[in-house]
């Protein structure tokens, strides 16, 4: 028998072995489910291999008996005590090859790529099995060596590099700290717990500041979308309203006028790196604009001004403020908000 299948089964035996001890030898489905294992290992002593046995129907039938037993009552503690002192029910504590078979499954079980990666923690792992005196060892062995947290956090920390790398080109500053943090954050947590409460915690208030990006973009180039959306698909009764309204809402709401969506620092990143980049070479050449400032100048010239004309607007700082994780800041320091946010301490 293939010993990763041996493993398996010895799993199942010792999984209804527990039952045993407080369901008691005689319960119907505990019966059952130990004729049900019999089978199995006759067939894999028969030579089945591991994919003929998962796929067969009795395996399924196994595991969902083994899952129902959980839902069973137990015995009264006297009657339990009753069958240990004449001998029907063991206390024995099996091999550690039992606890161990579900790593040596999922090993065997990967592709080649994946298993070399993978190798260096399984291999650990089988270590620590050798050198355990039974079940209860080898899982408190596992508990003290950090294999599974370096199991669990290592591709995270590579996975957050890879995305690091490929993200300097989207000039986001949300998901450059994102993904800078994490891997910060990950090197130098101490458990597997704290390692899925720090990925919760860092996913959720990143979900909070990806949006926020995104709307103040939306909003703080609203006048240049506008005029570019006229300069797309030429003026229509409809766009030119809304550039007009845009015109004058942008400065009552925020004091905010075109001269200072081009002055703040995150709008120019974006203009300057996702914005122009993305302009075809045709386009460029059909109006005369080879650089961003230079296609800037010719929205503002073209498809703005001529549309406000007669309508005056004030610049405002005071009123180009924003609220960000609680506080209140400038549109100018949106940029260095994201780059550094200042996200909130949660209590342990």
């Amino acid at each position: 028998m293939d010993s990763t299948l041996k493993q398996m089964l010895d799993g199942f035996a010792f999984s209804v072995s527990n039952y045993e001890s407080s369901l008691g030898p005689s319960n119907a489905k505990l019966l059952r489910v130990k004729e049900m294992i019999g089978k199995l290992v006759e067939k894999a002593e028969n030579g089945a291999d591991m994919a003929a046995i998962s796929m067969d129907p009795l395996f399924s039938e196994t595991a969902v008996l083994l899952g129902e037993l959980a839902s069973e009552p137990p015995l009264p503690p006297s009657e339990i005590e009753a069958l240990a002192a004449r001998g029907e029910i063991s206390d024995e504590i099996p091999p550690a090859s039992v606890p161990a078979a579900g790593y040596h499954v999922a090993y065997d079980s990967m592709p080649p790529e994946q298993r070399e990666k993978q190798k260096v923690y399984y291999e650990r792992i089988f270590a620590l099995e050798e050198q355990a005196e039974d079940a209860i060892h080898f899982n408190a062995l596992l508990m003290e060596d950090p294999v599974l947290l370096d199991m669990s956090r290592i591709p995270l920390i590579e996975a957050a590099g890879e995305t690091l790398s490929q993200a300097e080109s989207t000039h986001s500053p949300t998901v450059l700290y994102q993904q800078r943090h994490a891997m910060e954050t990950y090197s130098r947590v101490g458990t597997v717990c704290e390692l899925e409460y720090e990925g919760i915690r860092m996913a959720e208030m990143s979900n909070t500041e990806h949006p926020w990006d995104a709307l103040y973009l939306e909003v703080i180039g609203l006048l240049p979308a506008c005029a570019q959306a006229i300069e797309s698909f030429g003026p229509n009764d409809d766009s030119i309203a809304k550039l007009r309204n845009s015109h004058r809402f942008m400065a009552e709401f925020m004091g905010i006028t075109w001269d200072n969506v081009f002055s703040d620092p995150r709008y120019l990143l974006f203009w300057n790196q996702v914005f122009w980049p993305r302009v075809p070479a045709a386009k460029r050449a059909s109006r005369g604009a080879f650089s961003a400032e230079a296609w800037r100048d010719m929205l503002k010239e073209k498809f703005y001004d001529p549309f406000v004309e007669g309508t005056t607007v004030e610049s405002d700082p005071s009123l180009a403020r924003v609220r960000f994780w609680g506080g209140e800041y400038g549109t100018s320091e949106v940029l260095s908000l994201l780059e550094d946010p200042p996200r909130p301490e949660i209590p342990l």
